[in-house]
């Protein structure tokens, strides 16, 4: 999707920050996860709503060889 390609863009020429609203399965995470894919370094935070959301996204990342963690409450102490 164009608005997908847009998001990547903005991320991988460092154009300035990104908010990203879309709807419930319309592939944000897509549109988020592409760059980390094209480059060596950097930081990328995402924030989710949901824990599951946030542990699926560690899941899918780690099959593609790309380290990340998910933080929630659960990790306070």
């Amino acid at each position: 999707c164009l608005w997908q390609l847009k998001v990547a863009e903005v991320f991988l020429k460092k154009a300035g920050d990104v908010i990203c609203i879309a709807g419930t399965g319309m592939g944000k995470m897509l549109a988020f996860w592409s760059p980390l894919a094209l480059m060596d370094t950097g930081i990328q935070i995402v924030v989710t709503p949901l824990n599951q959301l946030g542990h699926q996204s560690v899941s899918f990342l780690a099959k593609a060889g790309i380290n990340s963690i998910s933080i929630s409450a659960e990790m306070a102490s």
